[in-house]
């Protein structure tokens, strides 16, 4: 309430004399204080909008109109452009216009009528479902990598099919998509989404389906605030990727997919990989296995030719066998013939102390001694003799062993051609002028057939 300005002045009081500008400025801080900021809703009509970036117009209704201002830091925030004979909502202090003495409104936030109450609704069935816990994140289902089909519900004649087909056909053309035809604009749009949502899940040919339309205003996606339309969201076996509007723009549908894409391009850049980007994946994942399997291969070589070092022809081994029989014979004539000279020098030395002695005695130990080491002598000659014997028949045991004719004695044969060459296959065989077969008892020639 505005409290009175000029109250009944008593016959015994001084009179109190405004000025204009004392009273208008009383007024206006009135109005200002005690009504505040208030809303109010009306038609736009005789807008300017100067260089200064203020507007100025007027708001009206069939039976009243006041004049408004909206200045620049106030209106950047306003996101349209109103228009003559545009309805608006709009929160504003209520002021006066000293200079003229015009009531005035300055303007602090403005929206088209009708986007309030859409606002709240919209708002209340956010918080509803949100409430029952529609919008839980663990009930979001994971969208495909690389999907084989892909459904899209959308108007069949709007610009969000042309840019998502167009994206789709860019990034992945291999991937087929059906059309779900819908209207996404209108009172009967949410209804034909939700019949297109349930066909879409009967057929069951998709891996993933997208519901988008392009940008527009509040009004105009409505049909995406459905509150059935995100229970079938929800339901959806199949999971559901809802891109409606630009990236400003949230509808419920958007809260309850399991993936939000700010715009329909966005969408389809989601849902499918780059193949270019697939490719090069692919071509990096063939030069690593190729590296790989040669290294392996490489590995594997460096064994078999390890073990290729390790086998031994039978002839290469009896030829190593005979070689080291003849070493340890040619060391024991050499250890022999030292020993025996050794031995001799021995007996040499002592001859030659037992003569410098000449008494009978020395004589007699001496020869004693002589006996002695002869008959070591001969004990050690005899024992190292056996010793070398037995190595020797050890070593010519195992040199049979391993010989080919103890092959041949156990029924094996060894065939060759004229020119001596041991033949290992049939198809040696049929070239050769001549075959020489050995038994354990002599040569059999033979001819090829």
């Amino acid at each position: 309430m505005i409290k009175p300005i000029l109250e009944p002045q008593k016959p015994t009081q001084q009179r109190k004399v405004y000025s204009v500008t004392e009273l208008a400025l009383n007024v206006r801080r009135q109005l200002e204080n005690e009504i505040g900021q208030i809303w109010i809703t009306g038609e736009i009509s005789n807008l300017a909008t100067p260089r200064s970036g203020h507007w100025y117009f007027t708001l009206k209704d069939s039976d009243a109109q006041l004049r408004c201002a909206m200045f620049k830091n106030r209106n950047r925030g306003v996101r349209f452009t109103p228009e003559d004979g545009q309805q608006v909502l709009m929160r504003a202090k209520l002021s006066l216009y000293e200079p003229r003495g015009d009531l005035q409104l300055i303007g602090e936030y403005m929206e088209p009528a009708g986007e309030g109450a859409l606002q709240i609704a919209f708002d209340r069935l956010k918080q509803k479902l949100n409430n029952e816990g529609l919008f839980d994140p663990e009930l979001k289902r994971p969208i495909p990598t690389l999907p084989s089909k892909i459904g899209i519900i959308t108007s069949a004649t709007g610009a969000a099919i042309r840019d998502v087909l167009t994206v789709l056909k860019r990034r992945m053309p291999q991937v087929p998509v059906i059309i779900y035809p819908s209207q996404v604009q209108g009172e009967k749009a949410a209804k034909t989404i939700i019949e297109q949502l349930k066909i879409a899940n009967q057929r069951n040919e998709c891996d993933v389906l997208l519901v988008t339309r392009g940008g527009g205003s509040l009004e105009d996606m409505w049909c995406f605030n459905d509150e059935q339309l995100a229970r079938e969201i929800r339901n959806s076996k199949i999971p559901v990727v809802s891109a409606v509007g630009h990236e400003v723009d949230t509808s419920i549908s958007d809260l309850v997919a399991d993936l939000r894409a700010p715009t329909p391009s966005a969408a389809a850049e989601i849902l499918v990989p780059n193949r270019v980007d697939i490719i090069h994946t692919f071509q990096a994942l063939e030069r690593r296995l190729t590296n790989e399997f040669q290294h392996k291969l490489q590995i594997q070589q460096a064994k078999l030719d390890k073990l290729v070092a390790k086998i031994v022809h039978p002839k290469q081994r009896l030829a190593q066998s005979e070689a080291d029989l003849n070493r340890l014979i040619k060391q024991l004539k050499v250890a022999q013939k030292r020993y025996l000279e050794q031995k001799g020098f021995n007996l040499n030395n002592a001859k030659s102390r037992l003569q410098s002695y000449k008494p009978e005695k020395h004589l007699e130990q001496s020869q004693q001694r002589l006996d002695a080491w002869q008959k070591q002598l001969k004990q050690a000659i005899k024992q190292r003799l056996g010793q070398s014997q037995q190595a020797f028949a050890l070593t010519a045991q195992k040199l049979n062993d391993i010989s080919p004719l103890a092959t041949l004695d156990r029924g094996y044969t060894i065939t060759r051609d004229e020119n001596g060459k041991a033949l290992r296959s049939a198809k040696d065989a049929k070239k050769a002028g001549k075959l020489i077969t050995r038994f354990i008892d002599g040569d059999v020639e033979s001819k090829p057939e």
